[in-house]
């Protein structure tokens, strides 16, 4: 869509792609999309990120999360949003978690750096155990393995066994839920998964709904 915000000397806009109204503007370049105008002289409604004119820092995606964050860390990533829930919509459907999580980082379990206080939780190479020793660099532990709690990380990585207190493992039985590949169901339901189902088949239908197939044909997920 269009914008008046003033800059157009400083991105060096040449005189024949500036108009005098938004209509003119879009119906020039934008003739797809329906609501070029509107977001035009509204913005915000589109839901993007524009700068000197949307207040705050960006939200933006961050794939090893699977949610948004805005953290003012957004330099270089060209998919900016004005709100959290504009960026799950569009980056994020297939986790129903992803606006309170980005609202609320620390709910995930995951460790994010900046925002979730001491040195994150992880699964340790050769003790099998979950520590936050501040060894996650040495041993080179990918940010989606850190976590912000022990029991986050129990839960994660030793869902049976006694990692972390019983009382962080909650018992559905019969509920299926999505796994690094596919829907499992295992008893107990580690305690950071919020979104469980009672059939395999509607698991897939939510949470792999563009592999469906695949995700029916697999017999039974991985869990870590």
């Amino acid at each position: 869509f269009c914008v008046n915000d003033g800059k157009h000397v400083e991105k060096f806009i040449s005189n024949d792609l500036m108009f005098g109204s938004a209509e003119t503007c879009c119906k020039d370049f934008f003739t797809f999309n329906d609501d070029c105008e509107s977001y035009s002289l509204n913005p915000g409604s589109s839901g993007k990120w524009v700068e000197g004119v949307t207040q705050g820092d960006p939200w933006y995606p961050v794939q090893s999360l699977e949610f948004c964050l805005n953290d003012g860390k957004h330099m270089g990533n060209d998919r900016m949003y004005g709100t959290a829930k504009a960026c799950c919509n569009d980056v994020y459907t297939f986790n129903d978690d992803c606006e309170s999580y980005s609202l609320n980082p620390g709910s995930s379990g995951k460790w994010v750096e900046g925002v979730t206080p001491g040195n994150p939780w992880y699964k340790h190479p050769t003790i099998n155990r979950c520590v936050n020793d501040g060894d996650h660099g040495n041993q080179f532990v990918q940010t989606s393995q850190m976590y912000s709690n022990k029991d986050s990380c129990c839960d994660a990585h030793y869902p049976y066994d006694n990692c972390g207190s019983e009382s962080s493992m909650k018992v559905k039985e019969g509920k299926w839920y999505k796994a690094k590949d596919g829907c499992t169901m295992k008893s107990p339901v580690p305690n950071w998964i919020r979104n469980v189902y009672g059939t395999k088949e509607k698991c897939c239908e939510r949470k792999f709904k563009y592999s469906y197939d695949s995700c029916l044909a697999t017999p039974q997920a991985t869990t870590n």
